[in-house]
């Protein structure tokens, strides 16, 4: 299995033991892309397809290679070789830095072809417990998130471990796709769409934010038709389709509709914040069908 080494620690800020206070800040999980932690009692709602990806791109990021990808071309890719910075030293901070560089390496190509203008690097930030960022106080319990006011993307790397110890959940499978996710609501940042869901109010700005988070699921599945085009340095697929199609089953599985009937035994349409399980599956399929970040328009089809 082949892992996305990280290129460098100039775009990752080390922040754990600085956090203080502990309290989630509201809206988050409309507008930053947060994943709160569901409850084993009931109450709580998996923000994001946390489970579906324990068995994304199972030969992305696993293992405990340290090859560099290969291009379809057969050059090698910058962005994921190089050595570790201070803050990607481990096995699970390897897992994350490589994810994030790869995905912005991949927007700093895709975006001035998708998008007017140039994406905007930005910065990954690891915390433990609490931070303080621009949107406010954050707690883990918030789960990775993005803060729209100062650009950057969050990772407590406790939450990761209480994914496997709780849930199940492999945490290098499962963090590739949340940081796929989280780096497409920056790429929402730099566009301005955003800021049009933040701009909204009420009953519109929930349903825009259900569009937000399908088309941050989109442009994630956008970034895996990229990844699934390369090869590693044994001339091997990154991707297993065969697991590819399972995880599309489990993205289903994960919806808003499935995790509301399993935590409290019915379905709230009007409360949904993520979409239902076809809604994720059919725009993460859209994303990873096409690679054309112009087809992951969610909010057309309001």
């Amino acid at each position: 299995m082949t892992k996305i080494r990280s290129t460098n620690d100039s775009n990752i800020q080390d922040r754990r033991g600085q956090g203080g206070g502990g309290m989630s800040f509201p809206g988050l999980g409309r507008t930053g892309g947060g994943l709160p932690i569901p409850t084993k009692g009931g109450g709580g709602i998996l923000g994001l397809l946390v489970i579906a990806a324990i068995i994304f791109l199972p030969r992305l990021l696993g293992g405990d290679g340290g090859t560099s990808l290969i291009t379809p071309d057969g050059a090698q890719n910058e962005s994921a070789g190089g050595n570790e910075g201070e803050a990607c030293q481990t096995e699970a901070e390897q897992i994350v830095c490589g994810a994030f560089n790869d995905a912005q390496a991949f927007w700093t190509d895709a975006y001035p072809a998708a998008f007017s203008g140039a994406y905007e690097v930005t910065d990954l930030v690891f915390f433990s417990g609490s931070v303080g960022t621009d949107c406010g106080q954050a707690s883990s319990q918030t789960g990775p998130f993005y803060c729209p006011a100062d650009h950057y993307v969050y990772i407590d790397l406790d939450f990761l471990e209480t994914l496997q110890s709780d849930f199940g959940a492999e945490g290098d499978l499962a963090t590739q796709y949340i940081v796929a996710h989280e780096v497409g609501h920056h790429v929402q940042n730099v566009n301005g769409t955003n800021a049009q869901v933040q701009n909204a109010s009420g009953e519109q700005q929930r349903l825009l934010g259900v569009a937000l988070e399908l088309q941050a699921d989109c442009f994630a599945g956008v970034w895996v038709h990229d990844a699934d085009r390369r090869r590693n340095d044994a001339g091997e697929d990154l991707i297993d389709q065969n697991e590819l199609s399972e995880a599309l089953g489990a993205a289903a599985a994960v919806g808003d509709d499935r995790i509301q009937q399993q935590t409290q035994g019915r379905v709230d349409e009007d409360s949904f914040t993520h979409g239902s399980s076809a809604q994720r599956e059919e725009w993460f399929r859209r994303g990873y069908e096409t690679g054309d970040p112009n087809q992951c328009d969610t909010f057309a089809e309001l």
